[in-house]
């Protein structure tokens, strides 16, 4: 593993994502990032103490091509893992992979795909108690806890069991995790408006299901939802 640590940096996602030598197992952490950001480009709010950083996974052939559609939440849910080992708190999984403490977002992950090789970018809220813009919907693990953290630390935890997971995905572990996830599942049961290209609904949100795809109840019907197909908000 190479490690690549910045007092600041505009994007560790980037910074990885630009690499000509990329390689798996590469790490790149910031104490502060200027240009973080989240999927659909949303920013991601950095203040020191956040635990900031994205490494890379090489792709695996012995993984077919459509089951990638689901690293994501097999990120999601070695994140919620790892932080139910840091500190036992009510996490809640919000599909497809951010994790929430009493209805405010503790983290997010952004993947992009380079080659062979994903870049899966982390942002957890850890020792930082100050969220801007993003104050009545952020938490942090001290602010919820009110302890300190060691930050670096946390982040080679969170690494390890994200490869360790990512090889039990592969291997076959996925009914496991999506049974987890589903003990966790934020919108299980809310309304629910789901925007996608040309069209606007309103539904109870159920199971992730196998597939990865999220069940909701839409009147009479019941719809799948693939993952990056459509913008949730929980009215």
């Amino acid at each position: 593993m190479r490690v690549y640590k910045f007092d600041e940096i505009d994007s560790t996602n980037k910074f990885l994502r630009e690499k000509e030598d990329l390689q798996d197992g590469d790490l790149a952490i910031a104490k502060i990032q200027s240009a973080g950001r989240g999927r659909r480009g949303n920013k991601w709010v950095s203040e020191e103490g956040a635990a900031l950083f994205s490494f890379a996974v090489k792709y695996d052939t012995l993984l077919p091509e459509k089951e990638y559609m689901k690293l994501s939440l097999v990120m999601g849910y070695s994140l919620l893992k790892t932080l139910k080992e840091i500190e036992l708190l009510n996490y809640k999984f919000k599909w497809t992979n951010d994790i929430y403490i009493d209805d405010r977002k503790l983290s997010g992950i952004l993947i992009e795909r380079v080659g062979d090789l994903f870049i899966i970018g982390i942002g957890v809220n850890i020792n930082n108690c100050k969220f801007g813009e993003a104050e009545d919907i952020a938490i942090s693990l001290k602010s919820e806890s009110g302890n300190t953290y060691d930050v670096e630390e946390l982040i080679y935890k969170i690494v390890k069991n994200a490869y360790e997971d990512f090889y039990r995905f592969v291997a076959g572990k996925w009914d496991e995790m999506l049974k987890v996830i589903n003990q966790s599942n934020y919108l299980f049961g809310k309304r629910i408006d789901i925007v996608g290209i040309g069209k606007e609904e309103s539904g109870i949100a159920g199971e992730i299901l196998e597939d990865g795809m999220l069940e909701v109840f839409v009147g009479n019907e019941i719809k799948k939802y693939n993952i990056g197909e459509i913008h949730i908000s929980k009215k």
